[in-house]
């Protein structure tokens, strides 16, 4: 039995397939490619599939993975060669190759997002009040938590959780490239940050886009 990861990107209209229907729809790629993966034992066997971070819905990404199990002798040439063909649009295969780090070393994600304003001046206005929250490590947001085993929204201050943040508005585009932090015990998604800083502007973006570039670890090196 062998480990692989399996990265691959989740484009176009890909980025509103949900976790559960991404997990679905891997396991049914895997499973139309033939290739030989190893099976849980037990009275419901299943293939060992596993995503080391979740990516939140309506965010696309240029670095997603998932590990796999596979039998003796299946190499990762293999598997790309079979899995590329079985995948779905917006899901394309990047690479497959042993795992270098554990997902327990995954910390922060590296994203780029995209605003447009009706215009230049509303993104420069943007722009400055963003870097002045980042800068005051004024901001909160909420996200959904968990009291025992009842749902609620709790808020998390976000200044600690932000960093290498950097905003450039060219005409009424703003571009703001951010390192977040990511996995356990806080996974920030750029969504929250964005809606965050909404809430104390006077101007609001006409259409947004979220891309995560990679996985970082503590040392701010590629996640592999």
């Amino acid at each position: 039995m062998n480990s692989l990861r399996i990265w691959f990107k989740k484009v176009g209209r890909a980025k509103y397939i949900s976790h559960l229907d991404l997990m679905r729809s891997m396991t049914k790629a895997i499973k139309r490619s033939g290739v030989k993966v190893w099976y849980t034992e037990g009275f419901n066997p299943h293939a060992y599939i596993t995503f080391p971070l979740p990516l939140s819905l309506g965010i696309e990404s240029e670095s997603e993975c998932v590990d796999i199990r596979v039998e003796d002798g299946v190499s990762a040439w293999e598997v790309k060669e079979r899995l590329y063909p079985q995948m779905p649009e917006g899901l394309d295969i990047i690479s497959v190759e042993e795992p270098f780090c554990n997902a327990k070393e995954i910390r922060y994600g590296r994203y780029v997002i995209t605003l447009d304003f009706e215009n230049k001046a509303d993104a420069e206005k943007f722009a400055s009040l963003s870097e002045k929250l980042v800068s005051e490590k004024s901001l909160v947001c909420e996200k959904k938590g968990k009291k025992g085993h009842k749902k609620i929204m709790k808020e998390v201050p976000l200044g600690e959780h932000i960093f290498n943040f950097k905003a450039e508005a060219e005409d009424s585009v703003l571009v703001i490239n951010v390192d977040l932090s990511a996995g356990n015990p806080v996974n920030i998604a750029p969504n929250l940050l964005i809606g965050a800083i909404e809430k104390q502007s006077d101007v609001i973006p006409v259409y947004k886009k979220f891309e995560k570039k990679c996985l970082l670890t503590e040392n701010f090196e590629i996640f592999r």
